[in-house]
């Protein structure tokens, strides 16, 4: 039995409250949880500083790159169908695709491809303007101007949001339907999570403000890139906070949803019969990617990989303005993790390493 000074329970809220209590976010959200149910879970502080309104576990948060993983579950069952296969270029299924023959659909699923990575701060547009955002002239604009590869197929890892809108287009051309709709339709549905997780904010959800430090280098170099009168509010308790957007790319990073939805696409690749792959889908896709050297890249089909406590891991971040949030799956000790928090975030922090730990002996 765990003494009152290793009780995993009391160690992990402690650590999540300090998050809130040191300034680090205004608030968050993280479960840990196995194949069948949420074994700990915590919301901590505000979902809205000005409202006072709490954080609860009914709060939706941007996934941002999260939803990368979603893009991978697509690819991985048009591949198990016979409409695509990942060692074929991708010009075979995009022909307009700007890379040449060499690329392959597995070297961008791995960030393999030697693709760039523009900084992507300014790829966003306000809720207002979604209908009549037009994301492939946007990204063909930026293909344009980012004409070649920084490094031969499979040299190096190379992480890229370019890498998954190609394959967002590549979803389209083989699937017949935009991305968006084939998420929903292959995946959200049959979740049964369309209602809490998606690419258009509804009325009914309780969306936790994003914020931004507003005394903080961060807050400055923001006006670098983003119009703030469009897409930054006021000034609450030291927080600028964002107003509604949407990010560009649906592919690398428009998922936006509530935690609950996010925990049952992990739970469903934990299950022995998973309703969206098959397990030698999932194999493949969570086994890491080596480079043409022979060295392990860190990186599987579109999830990172890891170790933690003696226990190999799956995981993807995604932060941008107003938010950051972890997606981690350990498959071979059927558990799983996320962690949701409403303020900016660039960088793949790792944060669950610090709160799963507790919870993996």
């Amino acid at each position: 039995m765990p003494t009152s000074e290793n009780n995993p329970v009391r160690l992990v809220t402690e650590l999540l409250q300090k998050q809130v209590e040191s300034r680090n976010t205004p608030g968050l959200y993280y479960a840990f949880f196995d194949g069948d149910k949420i074994l700990f879970e915590s919301s901590c502080g505000k979902a809205d500083l000005k409202a006072g309104i709490p954080v609860k576990p009914s709060s939706t948060f941007y996934g941002f790159s999260v939803t990368k993983t979603f893009t991978a579950i697509a690819v991985m069952q048009l591949a198990e169908q016979g409409k695509l296969r990942l060692d074929d270029p991708v010009i075979n299924y995009w022909p307009e695709f700007p890379y040449g023959g060499n690329i392959t659909i597995r070297h961008l699923l791995s960030h393999s491809g030697g693709l760039i990575n523009p900084l992507p701060i300014s790829w966003i547009h306000r809720a207002g303007d979604d209908a009549a955002f037009d994301e492939h002239s946007f990204f063909n604009r930026v293909f344009h101007k980012n004409p070649k590869t920084r490094s031969r197929p499979n040299e190096k890892f190379a992480y890229s949001n370019l890498d998954h809108v190609a394959l967002g287009w590549v979803i389209e051309q083989v699937s017949g339907q935009t991305y968006r709709r084939y998420i929903e339709r292959q995946i959200l549905e049959p979740l049964g999570v369309r209602k809490n997780l998606g690419f258009v904010i509804q009325d009914d959800w309780n969306v936790a403000t994003g914020y931004h430090k507003a005394f903080s280098f961060g807050n400055l170099l923001l006006g670098f890139f983003l119009d703030k009168k469009r897409f930054i509010g006021e000034k609450t308790d030291g927080w600028r906070s964002f107003l509604p957007f949407y990010v560009n790319g649906s592919a690398y990073g428009g998922l936006i949803g509530q935690p609950a939805a996010f925990i049952a696409f992990v739970q469903d690749l934990l299950a022995a019969n998973s309703r969206l792959l098959s397990v030698e889908s999932r194999r493949e896709m969570f086994r890491e990617n080596h480079l043409n050297d022979g060295r392990a890249s860190g990186m599987s089909l579109s999830w990172f990989t890891g170790t933690l406590n003696g226990h190999a891991y799956n995981s993807h971040a995604g932060g941008g303005g107003g938010y950051y949030c972890e997606l981690r799956i350990y498959p071979g000790s059927g558990r799983g993790s996320v962690l949701f928090m409403n303020r900016s975030g660039f960088s793949d922090e790792r944060f669950l390493d610090k709160t799963d730990r507790f919870f993996l002996t």
